[in-house]
């Protein structure tokens, strides 16, 4: 077969390159193969089919442009190239775009460009080029906390709570508290009354680009009298639909290299492809899962009693099979007995149940314990800053861990790990073909 290029193209209505490459894959004057595409979701379509392609050609006004398409495109061997037409400043090579073209180009030097970053289809019996699933952003800067709970069990309100002690025991340097759960509280909690901005918001300015700090300022809210930014949740639980992939992975950078500290209040659902074979499943818990998988320490906050140990080993054991170390989980036991008794009982029943269920049950920190505080909700509704009675036990906790931690990491820039690398299917894993007769 002839080798050629197979190129696809994106564009509005009566763009004159769009016509004019037309034209010159039809009269054969270049080695191009031209499918026109009338949105970016038919390229889209196109990409998750089973066809090769060599390179898409898409318009820089095009509807629908960010950094996940041009993603999808690189992961199936489809080099994204954009047409600028000078209207936007946009770092497209930052957004992941192979190359860009003026608006008016020859056809030498659309073939140059192709020549140079996209794979013939036909005649080449060189493999497409692939993308590492595991790609790594950049390394990490600010000391991040994740904390986790089964709902009722107090997880929120700790978040907030570390958040407000670890702003007091620092020099005067930013800190945020942000709401990632799907069923985000903070609002609530923090009686903001405007729930725009947000999450979705933050997230949707690192679509087409990396914002300045004025623009990402504007996406928080300032909470001087507890020493914090507040990046307010997901407005209802479906809205996760709306958090791209690569877009929050930009949105994560942001946050650990704008702020020193960073709090994550996330679900305790972390399931995935490979727990459920579900991929809507795994992108409904994104949210959970980048923050787990990429934090110095998660808390997973419980209570005491049958039904709370039983949610707590549940997430420490979910958390590690998501790849977070057992060094980096520490058990906290919410409205807690006060009796030292009582809480030796508690941080004994936590390592007997961890035994044979946790990789490493004794490498997990023993159990960080916050007494029952009366009104506890009336002082948080008044916008009074928390008891130290709630924030110390936590802070002192989280430090402790994180100066160990620091201690013990030869390497604690660690890269930030968005994406899965794919599971790879052995042959016979899936069951038996058999032939039955008629």
């Amino acid at each position: 077969m002839r080798e050629r290029f197979v190129v696809l193209g994106v564009a509005p209505v009566r763009r004159e390159w769009f016509t004019k490459v037309s034209r010159l894959a039809h009269e054969a004057a270049l080695p191009v193969e031209f499918i026109k595409c009338i949105s970016t979701n038919e390229v889209i379509s196109r990409l998750e089919s089973s066809r090769p392609f060599s390179a898409a050609l898409i318009d820089g006004s095009a509807n629908g442009i960010d950094r996940d398409l041009f993603d999808l495109a690189a992961s199936v061997g489809c080099s994204p190239i954009i047409i600028d037409h000078g209207l936007v400043e946009r770092d497209w090579a930052e957004l992941g775009a192979k190359a860009v073209l003026p608006e008016r180009f020859e056809g030498a030097d659309l073939l140059a460009v192709l020549e140079e970053h996209a794979q013939p289809v036909g005649g080449s019996t060189e493999a497409p080029a692939t993308v590492d699933s595991g790609e790594s952003f950049d390394t990490r800067r600010g000391r991040v906390v994740a904390v986790t709970g089964s709902g009722g069990m107090g997880a929120s309100t700790v978040a907030m709570a570390l958040a407000q002690g670890l702003a007091e025991r620092s020099d005067p340097r930013p800190l945020v508290l942000a709401d990632m759960a799907l069923r985000s509280s903070q609002a609530l909690l923090h009686d903001t009354r405007d729930v725009i901005p947000g999450l979705t918001e933050f997230v949707d300015t690192h679509r087409l680009g990396v914002p300045n700090a004025a623009e990402a300022a504007a996406s928080v809210h300032s909470f001087p009298e507890r020493g914090y930014d507040l990046l307010l949740g997901l407005r209802h639980e479906r809205d996760w639909g709306s958090i791209p992939a690569r877009a929050l992975a930009a949105s994560w950078n942001t946050l650990i290299n704008r702020y020193q500290t960073t709090v994550c209040d996330i679900t305790g659902d972390f399931d995935g492809v490979e727990e459920t074979g579900s991929t809507d499943i795994e992108d409904r818990n994104r949210l959970a899962r980048t923050a787990a998988r990429n934090s110095d320490l998660v808390l997973t906050v419980s209570k005491g009693g049958a039904w709370g140990m039983r949610h707590l080993i549940a997430s420490i054991v979910a958390l590690e099979e998501i790849g977070v170390e057992p060094s980096r989980i520490v058990p906290v036991i919410n409205f807690a007995p006060r009796s030292p008794r009582t809480r030796a009982e508690i941080t004994k029943a936590v390592i007997q149940l961890l035994d044979g269920r946790s990789k490493e049950p004794h490498a997990v920190a023993p159990p960080t314990f916050i007494p029952f505080r009366k009104n506890l909700d009336a002082a948080v509704g008044s916008g009074a800053p928390m008891p130290s009675a709630i924030h110390s036990p936590v802070t002192s906790s989280v430090e402790i861990f994180l100066e160990r931690l620091r201690a013990n990491d030869s390497t604690p820039e660690r890269p930030i790990q968005q994406f899965e690398e794919p599971v790879a299917i052995a042959p016979g894993s899936l069951g038996t073909w058999s032939e039955i007769d008629d």
